[in-house]
């Protein structure tokens, strides 16, 4: 659950700092906009094989193509057609729950590197890293296929007793 949702939160990251320079100019309006054009880009725009490998023990996210271009060599490599599915369906359910809170800090601030998304995200709103030790550590993640579907299904359950 927790690395799901680090991993979700540094891809909305990426997207939102792509326009950081004229974020200052910007009216709340317009960084509100681009906040949540980002938590939608994020979640359809996974990359085409999402993995999951061993670093120190634990089992991280990864975008296959990119670790491949860096080289080297990792352990535990396990990919899958129904991770990316899993991880997209998780994306969606956290942006429908919190993307107005995201969209509320990203906005309260000057540059938008000064928002900690994952510490909002995964730790204050969501839960998902609440029982970690190293809620900001994004290499100390523990992911597994099972860890995103019970986020996906959790975050489903609680989409529908809202309603």
């Amino acid at each position: 659950q927790c690395s799901a949702c680090k991993y979700i939160a540094k891809g909305v990251r990426t997207w939102v700092h792509r326009k950081s320079k004229p974020w200052r100019k910007w009216s709340e309006e317009g960084k509100g906009k681009w906040v949540r054009k980002s938590l939608k880009n994020a979640c359809s725009k996974i990359p085409k094989q999402v993995c999951t490998y061993n670093k120190n023990g634990k089992k991280i996210f990864g975008d296959f193509d990119a670790l491949m271009s860096k080289g080297g060599s990792m352990s535990g490599l396990s990919m899958s057609g129904e991770l990316k599915t899993q991880l997209r369906n998780a994306c969606k359910e956290l942006a429908k729950k919190y993307g107005r809170d995201i969209e509320d800090g990203y906005v309260s601030v000057k540059n938008p590197g000064k928002y900690k998304i994952e510490k909002d995200l995964c730790g204050e709103l969501s839960g998902a890293c609440l029982d970690r030790k190293d809620r900001d550590d994004v290499d100390d993640m523990d992911a597994s296929k099972e860890d995103i579907s019970k986020l996906a299904e959790r975050m489903e359950k609680l989409s529908k007793d809202e309603l």
